[in-house]
């Protein structure tokens, strides 16, 4: 009978064969994403996240770009659902080559830190904005107070703004910025509005 000890160390080898930080992985310009992985704090379900990497799998993408694009549907992602100051850190694993398969097959690994989901404290306007009435600026953005902050609205409430002001004959640039209150978690926005 084998010991315990023994029968943890298998199937650690037996991974530990299979994937490897390989040098074919770094070598090699594109690759062929067989499996996606999450770890760390996720913030979300692994399930919710696989539906934002599943465009992924099954295609051969350039190194870099697989990197840069997993990282940045995770995050984005995340801020919808209010981790604003969330990290992602990618890291490809090389697969045992396959007789099969000419191409480089990697499982990819997003290391998650989500940090604090935050929700919305208040949202104030300044520069040119005291020409329009506070309600209009404040539906333009449609973000409440209490509600979960998402950064995709950051986004919609900018160009919202934007055009806005191009109704009334200006032509505006809007500078965003958030104010951070980690103790509850909450976070106020700010809109800059200027010629």
């Amino acid at each position: 009978m084998c010991s315990p000890r023994f029968m943890i160390a298998v199937p650690v080898v037996i991974l530990s064969a299979a994937l490897s930080l390989s040098q074919n992985v770094e070598r090699n310009h594109t690759v062929l994403v067989r499996e996606v992985h999450f770890s760390g704090n996720l913030g979300e379900s692994a399930d919710q996240l696989h539906e934002y990497t599943e465009f992924l799998i099954g295609h051969l993408l350039e190194r870099k770009k697989l990197l840069e694009d997993a990282s940045s549907a995770v995050r984005q992602a995340l801020r919808h659902r209010g981790y604003l100051k969330v990290q992602v850190t990618p890291q490809l694993w090389s697969l045992k080559p396959s007789p099969e398969s000419k191409d480089v097959e990697v499982v990819l690994e997003l290391a998650i830190k989500a940090g604090k989901q935050y929700r919305v404290k208040d949202l104030t306007f300044v520069g040119l904005s005291r020409q329009v009435a506070q309600p209009d600026l404040r539906q333009a953005c449609n973000i409440r107070s209490g509600e979960i902050a998402d950064g995709e609205q950051v986004g919609s409430c900018v160009t919202n703004l934007r055009t806005l002001f191009q109704q009334k004959g200006q032509d505006v640039f809007i500078v965003p910025s958030m104010i951070f209150e980690d103790a509850d978690p909450i976070v106020s926005f700010q809109f800059d509005v200027e010629e």
